[in-house]
């Protein structure tokens, strides 16, 4: 029997691939809410990009600092801690969202070459999610990844515009 048109299948396995950013966590939140609903496995993956960690090595890196505009030298050291922050603050994200709804979920940190991890991740998902802002060689590999998986559906959700389509997608699951 065909299914209705319009409807797909409901994810058994939702990935959410997020950093410290705002979307991320708002990202985050309307996949758990779907989630649950729907008894689907939420697996969260903090993406901790390992060129980062390699630029920031570099006796000539620098970075200028958001708020105050000043240059300074980029230490491996500190951004390695400064990234393992921000996966703690990820998984307590996630922690206080299964906390709120009844939901199976998973965390973990994803440490290398982004498209080899994406490719792990969207391996056995059904629905991927990717909210890494700032990240376009990652976006396309990761479509890609999807797109050759032949099973892993991607919704992008960084701009307020994604997540009203990420949003739309949830509710045809």
């Amino acid at each position: 029997m065909a299914r209705p048109a319009g409807k797909v299948k409901a994810p058994r396995r939702i990935v959410v691939l997020l950093d410290a950013s705002a979307p991320g966590r708002a990202a985050l939140e309307a996949a758990a809410a779907r989630a649950a609903e729907l008894k689907a496995e939420l697996v969260a993956v903090f993406v901790e990009d390992a060129d980062l960690l390699s630029v920031a090595g570099l006796p000539f890196a620098r970075e200028i600092g958001f708020a105050s505009a000043i240059s300074r030298t980029m230490d491996a050291a500190v951004m390695e801690r400064s990234l393992r922050a921000l996966a703690q603050e990820a998984r307590r994200s996630v922690e206080s969202i299964a906390k709120r709804k009844p939901l199976q979920w998973s965390f973990r940190v994803a440490h290398g070459m982004l498209s080899e991890e994406m490719l792990a991740v969207a391996a056995g998902a059904d629905l991927v999610v990717e909210a890494l802002c700032g990240n376009e060689r990652a976006a396309l590999q990761l479509s890609a990844i999807c797109r050759d998986s032949g099973h892993a559906h991607l919704v992008r959700a960084r701009t307020r515009r994604e997540m009203e389509a990420l949003r739309r997608e949830l509710e045809r699951q």
